[in-house]
């Protein structure tokens, strides 16, 4: 954690990106990425920040870097990971970014619901791996009818914020298909914006196995896409 002065505590950053144009809809952010996961997805493209290998950036000098260019650079912050919200500090980094005039965008896997409130993002971003039985596959410390029940609260918060939230799904092999799509759509069924997500295997993963996996097929693709907009659902692919 980062001491900010008094008793106030941060938590630690473990890497930035000072400009992205693509993480926040509409507006250019700065993106911090907090350490550790609760999950283990094989196909993660942060293994460094999950696994904490990389020293704090202290909060004031990415302070200074938004300042400077608040206005007329930066209008927004997405506090990415690893899981952000695995840190109790995270509510107290968000509230400084928006003293800072930012909008605060977050990125969840959704097993941790309830910090969601205290936090009060902006925008918010919710990864649905697969369906909760399959959870397993990613290490998750809860079984599958706890995984259900946090990830549907989490639902519930996407549903809440209308255009101001949005569902993303990674089409990683072996992890979803189109029978874990249809299983999800009852649930999904009010949320605004849902994107699917083409599965990367030229980055480097969590494990190195899966950069030898294939990937979803445009067709697949475009079938599963297909599956929410007939449940009534706004599905986007996003490559």
């Amino acid at each position: 954690m980062a001491d900010i002065g008094g008793n106030a505590k941060l938590p630690a950053i473990s890497g930035w990106t000072k400009l992205s144009l693509i993480d926040y809809p509409g507006r250019p952010a700065a993106l911090l990425f907090l350490a550790g996961c609760n999950l283990r997805c094989p196909y993660c493209h942060n293994p460094g920040v999950v696994l904490d290998r990389y020293p704090p950036i202290p909060f004031d000098a990415i302070r200074d870097h938004i300042v400077k260019r608040k206005d007329v650079i930066i209008e927004a912050a997405v506090i990415s990971g690893g899981e952000p919200t695995l840190h109790p500090e995270l509510n107290t980094l968000c509230d400084k970014l928006k003293e800072l005039g930012l909008k605060v965008k977050i990125d969840t896997n959704g097993l941790e619901p309830d910090v969601l409130a205290t936090c009060r993002p902006d925008y918010l971003a919710v990864d649905i791996k697969t369906v909760p039985e399959k959870y397993r596959l990613l290490n998750a410390p809860y079984g599958g009818g706890e995984c259900r029940e946090r990830l549907s609260k989490s639902i519930g918060v996407v549903k809440s914020m209308g255009d101001n939230a949005e569902i993303r799904i990674t089409a990683a092999p072996r992890i979803i298909d189109r029978g874990d799509i249809k299983s999800l759509l009852a649930e999904l069924r009010g949320v605004s914006k849902v994107f699917l997500q083409q599965f990367n295997p030229n980055q480097p993963m969590l494990d190195p196995a899966c950069s030898s996996a294939k990937p979803y097929g445009t067709d697949e693709l475009e079938s599963m896409r297909a599956m929410f907009s007939e449940a009534g659902i706004n599905c986007k692919i996003r490559e």
